[in-house]
């Protein structure tokens, strides 16, 4: 028996060494899973946190009293801030600029990263006859750095995030 626990002891003494090699290895490995983890946890947040705000904007665009063109004091800049500031409480900036009507496309703004469009066609049928309704839409697009970039070997730096959202307008 006592040769049994001294051939016992002297294996786990040869082992010692192995196991803090053995950490050494992967700790790399395990520390690149709980960053890659935490960033794409944060991905999905945020990506969420810009389909809210797009609601929001959409929601806001929908209203009568925000109807541009018609309703007195209402403008594209009005929606493209209830948008900006919706995500700055989340802690997301994202760029802006002044309101640029789209010529191709009827009351449709540019605003840097959000695009309004106040007549958004929404079909539907209804006993066979095909109907169109308008809404307001808004998009959103974002781009976020990641945390741990590829850099140059894996050219991954950043991912495009896009928040859409469209609502029936009430005129």
């Amino acid at each position: 028996m006592r040769q049994i626990l001294n051939r016992f002891r002297s294996l786990r003494a040869e082992q010692h060494g192995a196991i803090i090699a053995e950490l050494a290895l992967m700790l790399p490995i395990l520390a690149m899973f709980v960053l890659g983890a935490t960033d794409i946890g944060m991905i999905v947040r945020e990506h969420q946190m810009l389909q809210n705000g797009a609601r929001e904007g959409a929601r806001f665009s929908a209203l009568p009293a925000n109807q541009i063109g018609v309703s007195p004091g209402a403008t594209p800049e009005k929606i493209r801030d209830k948008v900006i500031n919706y995500l700055a409480q989340e802690n997301i900036a994202i760029t802006s600029s002044a309101c640029s009507p789209d010529g191709t496309v009827p009351k449709q703004w540019n605003c840097g990263a959000i695009t309004i469009r106040q007549q958004f066609p929404i079909p539907y049928v209804v006993s066979g006859a095909s109907l169109t309704d308008y809404g307001s839409s808004v998009a959103v697009n974002y781009n976020r750095a990641f945390l741990f970039s590829g850099g140059s070997l894996f050219q991954f730096n950043s991912i495009a995030l896009n928040g859409n959202s469209i609502f029936h307008n009430l005129y």
